[in-house]
């Protein structure tokens, strides 16, 4: 059974900022400096605080870092929980591509930390997978409430949003936080990389191309077909 990284919450107000400041600080010292080579000294740092106040709320490093990237983790809840987004299909999924590309765009060093952190705690990969199944599972379901006549089982609507989400993590992977050179001049800001991604995600799901006017910059994947 993986060791339970998570510590009980603070009994005073004091304790709960300091623990929350300190996680604050947690995050931007791994964008900095990534999991592998952070030590609490760097977070202590940070936060200007004397490292025995991080040993007073946290036993060790990944304790910390466990409870900070938690609250991160799932960029996907802002999205749900914001009154304000769109429902039309192809706004909507630019809404959402646009979150995750500014997410990427300013946390690369983040992304990345979370990833080794993944990699190297199996409690926290456990978190990482159901919140990542729960958002695969919301777009399987708008999937099979936009498309019912595609008659699509559970598993072929979730092996379907899995695909698709998987394309657009990995294609914001190589662009803001490979920064691959191939790709950088190709687009101008994440509007515009949002705007793709969307378009990509649109056509695959839904046979067709969204209205001229959400093409903006990319009005050729218009014409993206096999020549006869």
């Amino acid at each position: 059974m993986a060791q339970d990284m998570r510590p009980g919450d603070p009994p005073t107000r004091k304790g709960t900022q300091s623990r929350d400041k300190l996680k604050a600080a947690a995050l931007r010292a791994l964008e900095i400096h990534g999991y592998r080579n952070l030590r609490l000294t760097d977070i202590a740092r940070e936060a200007n605080v004397n490292i025995s106040l991080v040993y007073h709320y946290f036993r060790d490093k990944s304790a910390l870092v466990f409870e900070a990237l938690r609250e991160v983790v799932d960029v996907r809840r802002v999205i749900e929980s914001d009154p304000g987004r769109p429902h039309e299909p192809f706004a909507a999924l630019h809404y959402a591509n646009k979150l995750f590309a500014d997410f990427y765009r300013k946390h690369p060093g983040l992304i990345r930390a979370l990833i080794h952190f993944d990699e190297e705690h199996p409690e926290f990969h456990e978190l990482y997978a159901r919140v990542n199944r729960e958002w695969c599972e919301r777009i399987a379901m708008t999937i099979q409430k936009r498309c019912p006549d595609a008659g699509l089982t559970d598993g072929e609507a979730l092996a379907t949003a899995y695909a698709i989400s998987g394309l657009v993590e990995k294609f914001l992977f190589e662009y803001y936080v490979e920064r691959n050179p191939a790709l950088r001049p190709v687009f101008k800001d994440t509007d515009e990389v949002a705007r793709f991604l969307a378009i990509l995600w649109y056509r695959a799901i839904y046979l067709q191309n969204p209205d001229p006017s959400d093409l903006g910059p990319h009005a050729k994947f218009a014409r993206l077909a096999l020549s006869a």
